[in-house]
């Protein structure tokens, strides 16, 4: 998995990519003119890249700027932890594609690597181990 691949896959939804300086945040999604965008801050590691990507993306797939209670702070909130989840599950189905998650795969060090949150912690864990048991399954 790497940064171009996760490019090219967005840019397929129609969505535009720009990398620039963000001195305040990492990364925002917008729709200007209906023309949605992400904008990432360009001095972000690659990994960094690929999460705000993931990240915004998810914003764009559920249409939360449409959703009038985005610009309430308790459910924006609510909003941002949901893209987070989900940003999570794709990255982790990127990774499960490369490198079928076993019996080895360390949660901890995947969060550390892959910039999760800790809060995300149960989360991840009960992800990895959904994966496990579906590669488990198909190698049986």
């Amino acid at each position: 998995m790497d940064l171009s691949t996760v490019i090219k896959k967005t840019e397929d939804l129609g969505i535009t990519i720009l990398f620039c300086n963000m001195p305040k945040t990492k990364g925002r999604y917008d729709s200007t003119l209906e023309k949605p965008c992400i904008y990432v801050d360009k001095s972000l590691s690659d990994i960094e890249k690929i999460n705000i990507i993931l990240h915004e993306k998810m914003h764009f797939t559920k249409n939360d700027q449409s959703n009038c209670l985005f610009y309430i702070s308790s459910y924006s909130h609510h909003i941002e932890n949901q893209a987070e989840k989900d940003r999570i599950l794709d990255f982790m189905n990127l990774i499960n594609e490369e490198y079928p998650i076993d019996e080895s795969f360390n949660y901890i060090n995947y969060m550390k690597n892959a910039c999760v949150p800790e809060k995300y912690e149960s989360y991840i864990k009960n992800l990895a181990k959904e994966f496990y048991l579906r590669n488990y399954r198909k190698e049986s």
